[in-house]
């Protein structure tokens, strides 16, 4: 036998080993396959609204900058207008884009990958595609649902509710779900929650049931939407949608207000509330939500946040303690609406604050607006519509609404065409489309 080294054998095992590693494992241990940086690096992390418009507005804040938007998802869906689709009133093609476009329109970078680890002292995150070293770093990753906040903690029970009632605001593959339920119901209760505390766009439990059971009206359905809320009338707009849900579907929806969901059993198909169990047939079960459990991982959430939100500059949005992360989107803690409409006005701010902090100046804050259109009538399309603002009161140190926020709760068809020409213009703004 010829003899080997210590050193060879040594080699020879690495490589052996190294061979019996899977493609994406070895990807992982590599520098990410991206163009080599020609300015400061900002990478942003997450595909929705957040990061689709910082990504975009940091290119315009200061085109020498090297933006790398980190997406895991191969193409964008909106949720945002989604129930229109739910309620056949446009098109799915209508929410549907690519993530290359978005990119191409706005001169950055999409890499379509995972982060699995965030190392701060190197400034760099670990992807399943490779690691990326970062000047700053945007993570918007978005929600999930915390259905132990009802009552369901058993892993099997939730996987259940997720394939079979999912509440329809994280992914595209839920909202599938739910259509196909409303395509095929034939009779029975079709129960709807509007979660306690602040979730993704406040408005959309209730529009989703009046655009199903417009449906349901429509099919002539010998069954009901019900919608079971903890609060005493619905988040906003409350006065247009009680108007809705009486004048419009007195006999279809059955809303019960003040009501708090203790457990749900998916096998039985049974809600146990407060007050009473709800029998059901099919439904969308919404639950609290929470920040994305990466911002907790990385140890970047606020601890007396009870839905795990980050630890930020709430002018600013950078991590307390690191100005090179920032953290927006759904993570964010303060009190204003987690809707499309916030995350693209807070982005821009973002952008503007990251491109003139790497010039050693400061951009003073500015309130997001959220602009949220509802449609409650299916045929004619009538929408009511919430435009808020916010303020920081520095004597109490809590933020309020601006005085010059206003509810719309008049139901009109010119509003639903507004609310049409609100998603047109921002695919445009965002894809080019």
């Amino acid at each position: 036998m010829t003899g080997i080294t210590r050193r060879e054998f040594g080699t020879f095992v690495g490589a052996t080993a190294l061979a019996a590693l899977p493609l994406p494992a070895i990807a992982a241990r590599n520098k990410a396959d991206l163009a080599a940086s020609k300015g400061p690096r900002i990478v942003v992390l997450g595909g929705g609204w957040s990061g689709l418009s910082i990504a975009k507005y940091l290119k315009q804040a200061d085109n020498t900058l090297d933006v790398v938007m980190v997406e895991r998802r191969k193409s964008f869906f909106s949720l945002p207008l989604s129930n229109l689709w739910l309620g056949s009133l446009i098109e799915k093609a209508k929410l549907s884009y690519r993530f290359e476009d978005a990119a191409k329109l706005g001169g950055y970078t999409y890499f379509n990958a995972s982060m699995t680890e965030l190392d701060r002292d190197k400034r760099r995150i670990q992807t399943d595609k490779g690691w990326i070293d970062y000047d700053v770093l945007v993570l918007a990753p978005g929600v999930e649902y915390d259905y132990a906040s009802f009552g369901v903690k058993d892993p099997a029970a939730i996987q259940s509710l997720k394939k079979h009632y999912p509440a329809g605001f994280v992914s595209q593959q839920e909202q599938q779900i739910i259509l196909d339920q409303i395509k095929n119901f034939e009779q029975g209760i079709f129960v709807l929650t509007a979660p306690p505390g602040i979730y993704r766009c406040a408005a959309s439990p209730y529009e989703r049931a009046c655009l199903i059971a417009a449906n349901f009206k429509q099919r002539k359905i010998k069954g009901k939407v019900v919608l079971i809320d903890s609060r005493e009338e619905p988040a906003v707009n409350g006065e247009g949608f009680l108007a809705a849900f009486e004048e419009l579907y007195g006999d279809t929806i059955e809303y019960m207000n003040s009501t708090v969901v203790e457990g749900v059993n998916p096998e039985a198909k049974i809600i146990k509330t407060d007050f009473d169990e709800i029998k059901f047939d099919g439904g969308a079960i919404y639950p609290r939500t929470r920040a994305a459990r990466m911002i907790e991982h990385f140890g970047l959430n606020d601890p007396a946040s009870p839905q795990k939100e980050a630890k930020i500059d709430p002018f600013n949005y950078n991590f307390i303690g690191d100005e090179r992360v920032y953290i927006a989107g759904d993570c964010r803690p303060m009190p204003f609406s987690k809707s499309a409409s916030v995350a693209h006005s807070e982005g821009k701010h973002i952008a503007k604050v990251i491109a003139a902090r790497l010039r050693g100046k400061a951009t003073p804050w500015i309130t997001p607006q959220s602009i949220c259109y509802s449609l409650v009538s299916a045929h004619p399309k009538e929408a009511i519509l919430s435009r808020s603002y916010y303020r920081y009161d520095q004597a109490t140190k809590q933020w309020a609404f601006d005085p010059k926020s206003k509810s719309y709760n008049s139901r009109n068809e010119a509003l639903g065409k507004d609310a049409l020409d609100w998603g047109d213009a921002h695919f445009r703004e965002l894809f080019g489309a």
